[in-house]
């Protein structure tokens, strides 16, 4: 289950904004770009920004959430059609070949 805020249509529409500085995902590309990844798994991808920006480069993307209205705000972004996204988690995806699997900020946190 996702946490509401991620859920909510009009606060998963400005979670970009309110999200602050994402250098941290240069590590994330730069992995990517080291390990010659031609595939890569998003888990927790949120509104896309790690997706799409992996799929800009060229990298065959899937991104997986369970928060339904981040992924509407994905599906919203320019170059969203490059990516496969999928509305779930990792326990609902089948056995596939990547090259790198990522999971960026708190995706792998406990509630609470």
């Amino acid at each position: 289950m996702s946490d509401a805020h991620y859920e909510h249509p009009r606060l998963a529409a400005v979670f970009d904004a309110i999200d602050g500085d994402r250098g941290d995902l240069d590590r994330y590309t730069a992995m990517a770009e080291d390990l010659r990844a031609r595939r890569v798994l998003d888990l927790g991808c949120g509104t896309g920004t790690l997706a799409l920006l992996l799929s800009a480069r060229g990298v065959d993307v899937l991104g997986v959430d369970l928060a339904d209205g981040s992924l509407r705000v994905a599906h919203a972004k320019a170059g969203a059609d490059r990516v496969q996204w999928v509305h779930g988690d990792a326990t609902t995806l089948p056995p596939m070949p990547v090259d790198l699997a990522t999971m960026t900020a708190s995706v792998a946190s406990r509630p609470g």
